[in-house]
């Protein structure tokens, strides 16, 4: 009986492309990349040399492992955006100076806030701007 050797290596790019087209975020497309290739992995073993139990079980430890690490990476996220809206929020009625690249300079009371894009927008009148370019509160 005649076995040909299975070539174990696989391209970063092709395990991202699968993946990519199933899902819409950078977290989830990185979790789904990494169970691509451990089924790829599984699924491209060599029959007569089976990969060993225990090493089964340490990769299954890691990825047990990564998803905590993934899951508190997102929760660290969501906390920085809570906290950049809520500084937002806090500048609602008060009066800020900013330098914004499409209006120049603007200044005025802020009347509302929101956030887009992960980036937080202050209206000051007709006007938006981007917190980040907020040069004074008074």
């Amino acid at each position: 009986m005649n076995t040909s050797a299975i070539d174990n290596s696989y391209s970063r790019s092709e395990v991202t492309s699968r993946s990519s087209s199933t899902s819409g975020s950078t977290g989830q497309m990185e979790r789904d990349s990494f169970m691509q290739l451990l089924l790829l992995q599984l699924r491209s073993q060599d029959p007569m040399n089976p990969m060993d139990s225990a090493a089964m079980f340490n990769q299954m430890a890691q990825l047990s492992v990564l998803e905590q690490l993934w899951d508190i990476r997102d929760m660290i996220s969501e906390g920085a955006t809570a906290g950049q809206l809520s500084q937002g929020a806090a500048l609602i009625g008060r009066y800020v100076e900013a330098n914004s690249v499409e209006t120049g300079r603007l200044s005025g009371l802020v009347d509302s806030v929101r956030m887009q894009s992960g980036t937080v927008w202050l209206q000051i009148g007709n006007d938006e701007v981007r917190m980040d370019q907020v040069i004074s509160v008074q």
